[in-house]
Formats: structure tokens, C-alpha cells, sequence
């Protein structure tokens, strides 16, 4: 397993999600907890999460030695509107006050001429609340690369989250070309593309994964997060140890 955690040179966090064996969140943040510094809590659908109560995440979760993000869902309804989604944004958070997320990861809208604006939406009811701006990070997905778009998130004061088995599994490469990006990525997603849209683990990078893997490093701002957004045990923790002798030969602090 990767010793991240008795390294003080990296400048990132590790994460985990918190799906890494079959068990619920809570049962997920036990086992990880001194294995990494992070669990993303991933809250992937928006009614059932809606209806979490104390015992989906208990209080306990906040003396686990871990820090947390939200991963928001994927359903998140863009067609109702900014504000709509900036609400269940909020009211997710609400759930999980007591573990103090320190990142949102959010999937924006499908790529097209009304994304701008619906962002922009959704940034202003942000920034009238209790959640910095800064710690939401919009992801590249299948329906939006957020290609074109980095200049408008920067301007809502919102930053970014690169997925790495998005990037070669869409051909998104054109991304990490924007100017746009510099100084924006807070969070890394570490996978391999596999079929259907499967998280794979990072044993199953090519050349060209690797190369990717290497400008994503490159992007990263100093103090960021580095998902190992793999969900099954035995691939997480390969991942994880590859991931390290990653940075160690690449020499990346």
C-alpha cells in the first residue's frame, strides 16, 4: 500500500471515494480512515441523498482523522435552472455540515450555448451563501468537457476538477491546452477508461495514459487533492501503490 500518509514532501492530498469496499459510507470512512488523508463522499443520486439522515453519516465520521468532499450527483437537474441545482448544492451540504466538506465536486451542464449562462446562475446563488466559491469544482464529463468554458468558471470564482479516464476515454485532450486552466485545477480523478463508463485502476493506463497523467500533474495547484476514483479494493489499493511510485520516479512534490 502507498505510504502517502508518513510523506510530508507531496504538496496534494490523497482521496478516496467512499465507495471502496461493499458497505455503506460510514462502514467505507472506517476502513480507509489512516490509509488516506480524504474520502470524496459520494452522494451520486439526488433524491435518495436528499433524504439522508444522521445515521447515512454519523457524527462519529467527523473523528475518524479524515477530511472530506462532497462528490454532488450526476442526475443534478441543469434543465430547472442554476439556481435549482445551486439549492440541492446547498441542501447536500447541509447533510454533511458536521464533517466540514472542504471541496464540491460538481458535474455542470451538457455542453452547449445555454452552459454559460445556467453556470453563471448557479455561481450566483452560491455566492450568496455560506459555501466559498473557490471550493466548488466543475468536472469534465462525457456531455461537457468544459472545453471553452474555463474562462467563465474562473469568472464565477469556481475552480476545476480534471478526470483523467474522461479525458482519454472522450478524447478531451484540447482541454489541458486552454489557457484558461492555469492556476484553476484543485482536484485530480485518477482512473483508467474501461468499458460502459467503468473506473478501472491506474494499472491500466497506456502510453498515452501516462503522458496525460503527466500534464495533469503539471496543472495541479500546490495543496490540491488527488482522487483515486477507483471502486473496488484490491484496484483501489494497486492504484494507490502505483500512484506512488509514480510520484516518486517522476520526482513530483
Amino acid at each position: 500500500m502507498a505510504n502517502f500518509l508518513n510523506n510530508t514532501d507531496f504538496h496534494f492530498q490523497i482521496s478516496a471515494p467512499s465507495w471502496v469496499i461493499p458497505g455503506t459510507i460510514a462502514e467505507n470512512c472506517r476502513f480507509l480512515a489512516g490509509k488516506v488523508d480524504e474520502v470524496a463522499l459520494l452522494f451520486f443520486e439526488t433524491e435518495s441523498c436528499l433524504a439522508y439522515t444522521d445515521a447515512d453519516l454519523p457524527q462519529e465520521l467527523a473523528y475518524t482523522g479524515l477530511a472530506f468532499h462532497i462528490h454532488h450527483p450526476l442526475d443534478l437537474p441543469w434543465e430547472k435552472g442554476g439556481g435549482r441545482v445551486a439549492e440541492i448544492v446547498l441542501a447536500l451540504n447541509e447533510k454533511a455540515e458536521h464533517l466540514n466538506p472542504s471541496a464540491h465536486v460538481v458535474h455542470p451542464p451538457p455542453a452547449g450555448p445555454e452552459a454559460a449562462g445556467v453556470i453563471q446562475e448557479f455561481a450566483a446563488v452560491i455566492s450568496r451563501s455560506g459555501i466559498d466559491p473557490e471550493t466548488v469544482l466543475f468536472e469534465n464529463i462525457k456531455e461537457n468537457s468544459l472545453f471553452g468554458l474555463t474562462g467563465n468558471i474562473a469568472d464565477c470564482g469556481m475552480k476545476i476538477c480534471l478526470d483523467l479516464g474522461h479525458i482519454l476515454a472522450y478524447a478531451q485532450h484540447d482541454l489541458l491546452r486552454e489557457s484558461g486552466l492555469d492556476g484553476q485545477v484543485r482536484m485530480l480523478h485518477l482512473n483508467a477508461p474501461g468499458p460502459k463508463g467503468r473506473h478501472l485502476g491506474l494499472e491500466h493506463l497506456d502510453r498515452d495514459g501516462f503522458e496525460t497523467l503527466d500534464i495533469l500533474f503539471e496543472k495541479l495547484s500546490k495543496g490540491g487533492t488527488v482522487t483515486v476514483e477507483v471502486f473496488e479494493e484490491k484496484s483501489f489499493f494497486k492504484s494507490l501503490q502505483l500512484l506512488s511510485d509514480y510520484c516518486t520516479s517522476r520526482k513530483i512534490k
